[in-house]
């Protein structure tokens, strides 16, 4: 099937956002006990417990005026295709689609988790404010319906920019939504990003919040690391199989903006210390929130050929240290090879319950390899920090 031109621009904001591992927008698939091709939905994102369903609906010039569409494509077609997806991933144990990496996934898989349900639609350009200012279906069968102009839908994810915050978003759209039902309906979409970017609270509202979208802090550099993503592969030594990075790229997603930020901070110092050929200890975060600790490991090239050992060693220190359920470790090297000059990285990922060792407490006590970690508050991870 043909895909509308809102179907392309929702694919690459999802891909840019979500990134390409967790992104699907080719989702037919075979139903295993009808052996005939179905849809899933236009759009899936699938990020452990991040999960969006998308409708995606434009208006063509020869549909009916616009109210008429949107009750019709919108609120009538899109609303049954959710249930219709709902019903899908209730019901078949075998859903395989495909995520933009070209990496093909069984997405019934995903169905422990509650899904955000999501219409979004490009009507022409006489479509009422009234219409547009609509933020849900409400349905007795499935619960609320996001309801997005396209625009708007762009400019939500322009500015929150990670998975984390786009999906708390969408819980504070719905609980907001829940709170302020009577009125909500009557103000622009901004209004409740501006208000989002202010407090979570949805006792209230206060009309001074709009001025938020004016001095919101989205200088991405602190936490843009796309240099890294968009090469996460290529210069990993040890990748056995195609998916094999999935639990490290996917740790690294559920970051929001700040916490990216300390991530993205030590990972460069990592790389700066290595490529001097440095000795130094390593540094490290660990993040509560997702209960996971990131421990960079520069190493000299003398160093590097003890890289496994170091990396097992420092994952599973900082991990007992920080009592975390997950840690992700990265080795690194700068290193001459037959091409020039390069990084060697290579990862680990660990995920198993703490529990007290004697001989890892009795090691960590005696000769502490690590850095102390430092604790800051950060108050509105939106605003800049005086």
């Amino acid at each position: 099937m043909e895909s509308n031109p809102t179907e392309t621009t929702v694919s690459l904001i999802n891909v840019n956002v979500f990134f390409k591992e967790f992104s699907f927008s080719k989702n037919d698939f075979i139903d295993v006990e009808t052996n005939q091709m179905q849809e899933f939905a236009d759009n899936v994102v699938w990020l452990d417990d991040i999960f969006f369903i998308y409708q995606i609906k434009d208006r063509k010039p020869s549909d009916s005026d616009d109210i008429k569409w949107f009750e019709n494509k919108v609120l009538k077609i899109g609303v049954r295709q959710i249930k219709k997806t709902l019903q899908y991933l209730n019901t078949c144990t075998q859903v395989t689609i495909t995520n933009a990496k070209g990496h093909k996934v069984n997405i019934s898989e995903a169905k422990k988790n509650s899904p955000r349900k999501i219409i979004v639609y490009t009507p022409g350009n006489l479509f009422p404010e009234h219409k547009r200012f609509i933020k849900f279906y409400e349905s007795g069968e499935v619960g609320l319906i996001h309801l997005f102009h396209s625009e708007d839908y762009y400019w939500i994810c322009k500015y929150l920019l990670t998975p984390a915050e786009v999906d708390e978003y969408l819980y504070f759209r719905e609980a907001f939504y829940n709170q302020q039902k009577l009125i909500l309906n009557k103000f622009p979409e901004q209004y409740i990003l501006a208000h989002f970017l202010e407090t979570l609270e949805t006792d209230h509202i206060d009309s001074k919040y709009i001025d938020n979208l004016k001095i919101i802090d989205n200088e991405t550099i602190d936490f843009d690391i796309s240099f890294l993503i968009d090469n996460f592969t290529s210069n990993i030594r040890t990748i056995k199989h195609e998916t094999e990075y999935y639990p490290i790229i996917r740790e690294i997603a559920k970051l929001n903006r700040s916490e990216m930020a300390e991530f993205k901070k030590r990972f460069v110092r990592c790389l700066e210390v290595c490529k001097k050929n440095k000795s130094d200890l390593p540094y490290r975060v660990y993040f509560p929130r997702t209960d996971c600790g990131f421990v960079f490991i520069p190493l000299t090239i003398q160093e590097s050929s003890v890289w496994k050992r170091a990396l097992n060693n420092f994952t599973i220190g900082h991990k007992y240290d920080r009592k975390a359920g997950k840690c992700v470790g990265v080795a690194t090297s700068y290193i001459t090879t037959s091409g020039g000059n390069n990084f060697d990285i290579n990862w680990v990922y660990m995920e198993f319950p703490w529990k007290f060792d004697l001989k890892i407490d009795s090691l960590l006590r005696e000769n502490f390899p690590f850095r102390e970690v430092k604790h800051k508050q950060i108050y509105n991870r939106y605003k800049k920090q005086s």
